[in-house]
């Protein structure tokens, strides 16, 4: 396994995952990626929230030539987020309709400083997903990993990778009240490889 810096979380916009450039800018979190994965490569974007404020979305994939997939992506908000529990629990809802026929398997709230919450679903038999989120300060991140089937989903280097999962640059809080949860506006992890 390789030990890789990135920076990311939340919504992962399917319509760029395809067009993803070579990451060059600050990775502030670390991530021990499974044997076999690619670089990372990302990109930003900016999206409006549902009041009209701008939300900076930026996404990281690595890809595998079993065709398994590992996205990050971080959704930095316009001020602090309010209730971390309740945008997460509205992120989880988003991704999982966003996905066809998705079927939740598990969820765990983590214990910790930083509020967390892991989820596993599957879309029929196809494809067998994991998701982490994340919420600190202004900020959410998600790690998705998307396998094809429920053996690659439970592979020990996959758990291993959600445990090395770390934010380690604070986030510089907003000058602003906090964020209410508001629904993401574009959350589709893409399916094929």
């Amino acid at each position: 396994m390789k030990k890789i810096t990135v920076f990311a979380a939340a919504a992962i916009v399917a319509a760029g995952l395809a067009q993803i450039a070579n990451a060059a800018d600050a990775q502030p979190f670390q991530l021990t990626l499974p044997t076999g994965f690619g670089t990372f490569a990302s990109k930003a974007q900016t999206a409006k929230d549902q009041n009209g404020k701008d939300i900076q979305i930026t996404n990281w994939i690595s890809k595998s030539p079993t065709s398994e997939a590992i996205v990050v992506t971080v959704t930095k908000m316009w001020a602090k987020i309010a209730n971390p529990n309740l945008q997460m629990a509205s992120m989880r809802d988003a991704v999982i309709k966003s996905v066809p026929n998705a079927t939740l398997d598990s969820q765990q709230k983590l214990d910790g400083s930083t509020p967390a919450m892991t989820f596993d679903f599957h879309s029929g038999t196809a494809v067998f997903l994991r998701a982490k989120l994340m919420v600190k300060g202004d900020s959410m991140y998600q790690l998705l990993y998307v396998g094809r089937t429920p053996d690659e989903r439970a592979n020990p280097s996959v758990e291993s990778m959600f445990q090395s999962f770390v934010i380690n640059a604070p986030q510089a809080s907003a000058a602003t009240a906090p964020v209410a949860p508001t629904a993401p506006t574009s959350v589709a992890p893409t399916t094929s490889h």
